[in-house]
C-alpha cells in the first residue's frame, strides 16, 4: 500500500426554489453530490467553496453561511490511501458564468435540479445526507 494523503476540500450546497443542486457523475461512478474541490495553497476553505461551485456548475455564488464538515476515507488509482475532510457552506447564486462551468476533463458529471423533498434519497453518500438535512434546518431557522 502507498502512502497516506490528508486531503483538504470545500464544498457548497445551493437551495432554490424548493429545489437543492446536485452535481451527477457519469458512469462507472455514477454518484450524486454537492459540488466540492480542494483547496489550494493560500486559498480560504470559503474561497475554494466559491471557485470550485463555478467551476464545476458555472453558477457565480456567496456564501450565507457554514453547515459543517464531512471526512472519509478511501483508496485511490495512485495507490495511496486518502483521508478527506470537506467543509461545506449554504451558498446563495449571485449569477452564472457566460463560459459556463470549467470542469476538468475528468470531470464527466451535470448540474441536476431536484426537488427537496427528494434530494435526501437521491444523493448517494450518506455524510452528504447529514450535510443537506442541516443545511435545511439552517434554511428553515
Amino acid at each position: 500500500m502507498g502512502e497516506v494523503v490528508q486531503k483538504h476540500s470545500a464544498g457548497g450546497v445551493i437551495i432554490s426554489n424548493d429545489e437543492v443542486l446536485l452535481i451527477h457523475w457519469d458512469f462507472p461512478r455514477n454518484s450524486y453530490d454537492f459540488p466540492k474541490g480542494s483547496i489550494e495553497q493560500g486559498e480560504s476553505a470559503e474561497e475554494a467553496c466559491i471557485r470550485e461551485v463555478l467551476e464545476e456548475t458555472g453558477y457565480e455564488t456567496e456564501v450565507i453561511e457554514y453547515i459543517g464538515d464531512t471526512h472519509y476515507e478511501y483508496d485511490w488509482i495512485d495507490g495511496n490511501h486518502h483521508q478527506k475532510k470537506v467543509e461545506y457552506y449554504l451558498l446563495r447564486i449571485i449569477g452564472e458564468s457566460e463560459e459556463g462551468p470549467a470542469r476538468e476533463a475528468h470531470e464527466t458529471f451535470e448540474n441536476l435540479w431536484v426537488p427537496i423533498e427528494d434530494a435526501s434519497r437521491i444523493l448517494t453518500r450518506d455524510n452528504d445526507k447529514a450535510i443537506f438535512e442541516q443545511a435545511l434546518l439552517q434554511v428553515n431557522a
